[in-house]
């Protein structure tokens, strides 16, 4: 590769039904894995490696649906897309906002909910791994609205 060549980004081809199915399955199993983890005793045991099973899958899914034609449509600079194209991903973008500003919401007023009502504190580990959930979500959700919006065949 020589100076004059553009740079090379990873990217993974998926059809419009292929991301559609890989963004779902990622925020699933995030979310999925959050709440089954919060409601878990510390020892479930059988419980506990397929909670961790879903948490895995779910962020392989994750980096593998941001670095696939959705996530790097997403994440695009202005210059390589169309009017429509950035239209489209602006949409996508500030319905992410609001989901996450949601999450922000929810992961400030719950635990001080909890606190002053029940006096039940959660955990370190708990607000952690609602952290992580944020980030996952915050990785996929702007190429996922915008693979839910293709109306390509697939």
């Amino acid at each position: 590769m020589n100076t004059s060549d553009p740079p090379r980004h990873v990217r993974i081809n998926l059809s419009p039904r292929t991301g559609k199915i890989l963004g779902s399955y990622a925020l699933i199993a995030m979310h999925g894995w959050f709440f089954a983890k919060l409601g878990l005793p510390s020892s479930a045991g059988g419980a506990e490696v397929f909670v961790g099973f879903a948490a895995l899958t779910g962020m392989i899914a994750s980096i593998v649906f941001f670095v696939g034609t959705y996530g790097v449509l997403a994440n695009a600079p202005d210059a390589m897309l169309d009017e429509r194209e950035l239209a489209e991903r602006n949409r996508a973008y500030f319905s992410a906002f609001k989901y996450l500003v949601a999450m922000t919401i929810a992961g400030g007023m719950v635990p001080e909910f909890l606190s002053k009502l029940f006096n039940f504190d959660l955990s370190v580990a708990v607000m952690k791994n609602f952290m992580l959930l944020m980030f996952t979500t915050a990785l996929v959700l702007p190429g996922f609205f915008i693979a839910w919006a293709d109306k390509a065949e697939g």
